[in-house]
Parts: structure tokens; sequence; C-alpha cells
């Protein structure tokens, strides 16, 4: 039990520490100040009607004006009182909503902006009563014990809004939004509040025109924008002033500020660039060409070039950190080989396509090889070859391709970009084959390339070696002839 009471005191301390930090109390005493001139009210509790004349109630250490919160307790001037400036619920005996009505009913009535004219104290008194006695009524007279009169609804509909809206939030509290990089956003707000708000963000420009907050954003990252609204006519919490023999009455005061909050996510986009050949829709070249190295420009909407993609080794080539937007994607220059493509690609960069990836292809030089294919006949006439075999021959030693003449001894193909040689793999009995010749196709090469070849007709050096051993043997039967003849004459 010791235990017990020890803890509760020393817990009892330490909320009395806490209230010394985060309260104060006051003391002060109050009077009935001047009569605004032309109001008169009445207010009628269980048959009973009361006729007041409006009037300044004031504190006497400021002179600042003050409320009755208890609108059936006569206020005595100069009793001394002592205020506070927290627990107000239980000082008061009224729940937690009924208070921050009245604190707020105060703070928008008179005194807040452009309600400085008289009128708005006893508008704003009776809109307090009205909110703590509900079996009350309270009405606006003539004039002293005159007749009920209907007045200052436009007043009154306007502190009620005002409260209504006070802890309204700018209609994009709590979003959370993709936005590009490098731009200027604007984000309205519906809810027409936020000219009430300040930025509390340091870490992107954000400003506040009107019910638009404008963002610019030059770095990427997640960032916190904060809105506040708090008060910035009194700076200091309404005081409550409680007296068992006299009349409560409250000071007015600021509000708890009031936050809210959006996710700004800033980032970028990229365009990746695949480089593909045209015919085969694949990223090896054909020939001696080359797609690496062909470069692209890039131009957003304004008609700016805002960077380059070069294609490299991997057949890629990517431009990063790009604002959202549209853009173009020209070729400024291609590989070696091929040609330059002359077609412009649009393509949108946003938070839904941040990495926009095409396949661009480029087409090869190429030209057309035809080859007319003869031999020699008789008296220098040139007679179609037909079924001749050629190979085609890469740099690299490799067989290209074989082709073969028709039936009028022609072939017709075509070669890429790049150097080879052509040989002749057969040809007709007793002719002799062409020589290897070499075909160069580049950006200078004719549209079409014609060969004219003629195999030439082998001599026939078996018939000429017949006649000499003729010559040969005959020359020898004479030699023996003359011999033998010359021996029987000795």
């Amino acid at each position: 039990m010791k235990k017990i009471i020890l803890f509760i005191t020393i817990l009892s301390i330490f909320m009395g520490l806490k209230l010394d930090v985060y309260a104060d109390t006051y003391s002060d005493q109050f009077y009935i100040s001047t009569e605004i001139e032309n109001i008169s009210y009445a207010k009628v509790k269980n048959g009973v009607t009361e006729y007041r004349k409006a009037k300044f109630k004031r504190r006497k250490s400021d002179n600042k004006i003050v409320y009755c919160i208890e609108p059936f307790v006569t206020l005595k001037e100069n009793t001394s009182y002592k205020g506070y400036d927290y627990n107000y619920e239980s000082l008061l005996k009224m729940s937690k909503e009924t208070w921050k009505r009245i604190s707020l009913l105060a703070y928008y009535g008179y005194g807040y902006k452009n309600h400085d004219a008289a009128k708005w104290y006893p508008i704003t008194q009776i809109m307090i009563w009205q909110t703590i006695d509900k079996d009350a009524v309270f009405y606006w007279t003539d004039s002293y014990k005159g007749k009920k009169v209907v007045k200052y609804q436009n007043e009154m509909n306007e502190i009620e809004t005002l409260v209504k809206n006070h802890d309204l939030k700018p209609s994009f509290d709590n979003d959370n939004y993709d936005v590009s990089i490098d731009s200027t956003v604007t984000f309205n707000d519906t809810n027409n509040v936020l000219s009430e708000y300040r930025v509390n963000s340091k870490d992107l420009d954000v400003k506040i025109e009107g019910n638009s907050l404008i963002i610019n954003t030059e770095q990427k990252g997640k960032f916190d924008v904060e809105l506040v609204k708090e008060d910035n006519i009194y700076q200091a919490p309404p005081i409550i002033y409680v007296s068992n023999t006299t009349q409560n009455v409250l000071s007015v005061g600021g509000y708890e500020a009031i936050k809210s909050h959006l996710q700004i996510n800033v980032d970028s986009g990229s365009i990746k660039i695949l480089k593909l050949d045209s015919d085969t829709n694949d990223i090896t070249p054909q020939g001696e060409a080359s797609l690496i190295g062909a470069i692209y420009e890039v131009i957003d909407e304004n008609g700016e070039v805002v960077g380059e993609i070069e294609i490299g080794e991997d057949n890629t080539g990517i431009l990063e950190g790009l604002k959202y937007g549209k853009y173009k994607i020209r070729e400024k220059s291609s590989g070696k080989g091929y040609l330059v493509d002359k077609n412009e690609y649009e393509v949108t960069v946003d938070s839904e396509h941040k990495t926009i990836e095409v396949s661009l292809t480029n087409e090869v030089v190429k030209r057309k090889i035809k080859l007319h294919k003869y031999y020699e006949g008789d008296e220098n006439k040139k007679i179609v070859e037909k079924d001749i075999k050629f190979q085609v021959i890469d740099r690299d030693g490799k067989v290209y391709k074989e082709i073969m003449t028709d039936a009028y001894g022609e072939v017709e193909f075509e070669l890429p970009y790049g150097t080879y040689t052509i040989k002749q793999i057969n040809t007709t009995t007793g002719y002799a084959k062409v020589d290897d010749f070499s075909v160069t196709i580049d950006e200078n090469s004719s549209d079409v390339l014609e060969y004219y070849l003629n195999d030439l007709k082998i001599p026939n050096t078996y018939q000429k070696s017949n006649d000499l051993v003729s010559v040969i043997i005959m020359s020898l039967v004479i030699l023996l002839s003359i011999y033998s003849m010359r021996h029987e004459n000795v």
C-alpha cells in the first residue's frame, strides 16, 4: 500500500512538472465597458426573458475584450479571477467539441481580419451562448426591451463558415504524386483553403499563390511537403478565467497548428535504343558493316535537342535524366556501312512509362552484282556459258555465298557493304577459268556492278607434239637412206 501511495505521489509531482512546462496560470479582474450603440438582444430560459444592451466586457490588466461563457450568470466587476491556458474542458465542465467550437467562434469573431466593427462583438457573444446553452433562446431586438428582429444573419453565417472550414485541409492532403524533374507543377486546391496555409518545406522550391501550390523540381528524390495553418493574430493560447462567485469568461487566443502533408516523388525518365539490321531484324551486322557508333538526337516538344544517344558495343544506347514529356528521336549518323534512317520516332516519357525502350533499324549499304559469262568459240565468237559456279569469299576467307550462271550465262545477286573476292569454280572443257577478282561495296559504288567474263580456249599442244615427232622421224629416215647409199657404192 505504501508503495502505491509513493508511486501516486511521484506521478503527481511529475505531472505537476509537466504542467509547469506546458501550461500557465494567470490572475486578473474584469469590467463592463462601453455600450455598443443600437444593438440590443434578449435571452430566454425557463420562461424568463432578460433584456440587455450590448456592451463590451474587458480585462483590467490590458483592456482586451473577453466573452462571457455562462449566459445567465452575472459578471461581477472587480472580482479577482484565476486564469488557465490548459485543461479547458475539465475546468469548464464541457465536452471537448463544445470547447473547440466556442474557442473558434471567439477566434473568427470580433477582431478577425475585417471583423473590426463593434457589431462583431455581440454577434460572436450570442453565437458562443447558443453553443453553450442549447436549452436557451437568444435573439436580437429592435431596441432595449423591444421587439424581436432578424438581423446579422450574413455575419453569423460568415463566422459559421470559418469555423466549419477551420479543420478543412487542402484537397490534395495526404496525396502522393509522381512528378518530373526540371518541371513546374501546379496543384489547385478545390477546397479553397490553401491561402490559409504556409509552406514548411526546405528541400523543394514550393510556394503558395492564392489556392495554387506551385512546385519547382530540380532534383530527384522523395519529398514530404508540409503545409501549416497557424494562428498569426494572437500568438498565444486562449485563457479561461474561472470563479465560483461570478461569471466565467474567455480571453481570445490562437489555436493549435493544423498540418497538411503531400508526398512528392520527383523522378526522371530515359530512352533506350536497341539497334538492329533492317533485313535480318537482328543485332548482327551484314558484311563488313557495323551497327555500333550510330548516334541519335533526342528532341523535346520545343524543338530543342536535349541529348544524344550513341549505340555502344552491346548494340544499345541510353539517354537518362529526361523530364516527363513528348520527344522525337532522329538519327544523326549511322554506323559504318549503314544508311542513315530518315524517319523520326515519337515517344512519351511519364510516370507510368519512365523507361522507353525502342528497337530501331538501319538498312545496310548494298549493291547489285551482275555477271555475264562467256567462252570463246571459233573465229573469236563469244558463246554464253551456263552452269558455271562462282564462290563469293569475304575478307576472312570464308565463303559468303555460291552462285551459278543461268541458261543465258548470267547471274545476278546482292552484296552488303565490304570487299569480296569472286572465284570461278568450274569451266567448259578446253577453256581456262577467269582469274579471281575483287569487288568493293561502299557508299561510292554504282548501283549495279556488271562484269563481263570470258573463258579463253586452251591451246592444242598434243597436235603440235605429233607434228614435231613426224618431222624428226622423216629426218632420220632420210639420213639413214643417204648413209646406206654411200656404203653400197663402196
